[in-house]
């Protein structure tokens, strides 16, 4: 390191994953700068607000974040402040100007992702974003490298940790949607508004930025099928636990055939048995199958201050080596636009709860709507319930969706079917 400069680090947003990153760079100082072969100096902090009490000198921080981008005395930008503007516009005038970039920004990514990468190539500079999609776990980078040689036949992942918190409150303690969601809120695990995370948006940004990578083709955003955990109940808990499946939020890929890829969002039954079905609480995984690799799980903390850091300063290690090896970027272009197929001839099983009337012939009327759209049955559990009305759970064998769906309709318009509490997909 003796006879180079520091490298100068500007930082975009220093909320929390900001101020863990800075923290991570002056604890592990000596450390990091042995591995990178390189020293470090954080020289720019750029803010949306300065009346905040701030744990550096007051001089380093500034709300003019066009001037960081533009500064020519910044090497690498560090960009963690979140959404597509004006992050966007930011991470691609940092890159004009000669700046390597590492970034978290999950949304940027799942929707620039293919035109940054592409520019920071035929700039011959990194953009790194490691912590964009597991946290501190470490995904993509062994996408883009030791699995490269595979063909990735199958992905699926427990890609947010609140929803994975949420569903297994619901699991062991018997709680219901809302009840286990106040409790991540008082955890600090959710926001006040939820959305993002129960209604899928963070899983599907993470699972179309894994999909374009394993795949080498960018997965479009509006390609995604999204479906989030609000419609999952405690009954549905109890009946999946009963048959021998837990229920997880999964981000799911596969190739539908050798032209397209299906990629989707939505709660699951999955087998005890699976790796994944033992990911609980905060913990995020990813399963994939690999043609030559066979089965693989990563999994760990995916979100927070401490994790995210890790993931960032790893990133910065590696842009640090290529600068000091004078080497060119090692940014990986997606390639053209994936071509993504639709739900409709999507091949799973299903397991469906209908409350009805319970009284003769029922089960009957049931399984014959299903047979008519060449659905077969599995599994199968019934109750009474009060007041004349009974439960039935069913399982179905793999069928395809457009016929399942077509067969479910024709179900909740059978007079003696009160209504359709739950449907949801299920994976072997």
């Amino acid at each position: 390191m003796s006879g180079h400069r520091a490298l100068r680090i500007a930082i975009l947003g220093f909320g929390t994953v900001g101020s863990g990153v800075y923290r991570m760079l002056r604890d592990n100082q000596a450390s990091i700068e042995r591995k990178s072969e390189a020293a470090f100096e954080v020289v720019r902090v750029g803010i949306k607000d300065a009346s905040k009490e701030r744990i550096l000198d007051a001089n380093i921080f500034t709300t003019d974040l066009d001037s960081i981008v533009n500064d020519p005395d910044v090497d690498i930008v560090i960009e963690l402040m979140g959404g597509v503007e004006p992050a966007a516009r930011l991470v691609e005038t940092a890159l004009r100007n000669g700046k390597n970039v590492i970034t978290a920004n999950k949304e940027l990514i799942a929707k620039e992702g293919s035109r940054l990468v592409t520019l920071a190539k035929s700039h011959g500079l990194d953009l790194h974003y490691e912590a964009a999609v597991g946290g501190g776990i470490p995904i993509v980078q062994p996408l883009k490298h030791q699995l490269a040689g595979n063909d990735v036949l199958k992905m699926m992942g427990i890609l947010n940790g609140t929803t994975n918190y949420v569903l297994t409150q619901m699991h062991q303690q018997g709680a219901d949607f809302a009840d286990a969601l106040s409790a991540a809120q008082a955890h600090g695990y959710a926001e006040a508004d939820p959305t993002n995370d129960i209604d899928g948006f963070d899983t599907m940004y993470k699972i179309s930025i894994l999909a374009s990578i394993a795949f080498g083709r960018q997965v479009p955003i509006d390609a995604v099928y999204r479906e989030g955990i609000s419609g999952v109940s405690r009954e549905d808990m109890a009946y999946a636990d009963l048959l021998g499946y837990r229920i997880k939020l999964l981000g799911i890929v596969d190739a539908a055939d050798p032209e397209e890829l299906r990629v989707r969002v939505h709660p699951t039954l999955i087998l005890k048995t699976h790796p994944l079905a033992q990911v609980d609480d905060v913990y995020n995984a990813l399963w994939l199958h690999g043609d030559f690799v066979g089965d693989l799980m990563f999994s760990g903390r995916g979100a927070g201050s401490d994790p995210t850091a890790s993931a960032v300063v790893g990133d910065l290690i590696d842009v640090a080596r290529n600068i000091s090896a004078s080497g060119p970027g090692s940014a990986i272009p997606y390639g053209a636009e994936a071509q993504t197929a639709s739900m409709e001839n999507l091949r799973t099983a299903y397991y469906f709860r209908l409350r009805v009337d319970d009284r003769p012939k029922v089960l009957g009327q049931i399984s014959t709507a299903l047979g008519n759209d060449e659905v077969s049955l599995s599994a199968m559990e019934m109750r009474a319930l009060a007041d004349g009305e009974g439960e039935i759970v069913f399982l179905t064998h793999p069928c395809r969706e457009a016929d399942y769906m077509r067969a479910l309709h024709v179900i909740e318009s059978l007079p003696s079917v009160r209504r359709v509490a739950s449907s949801i997909r299920v994976e072997a």
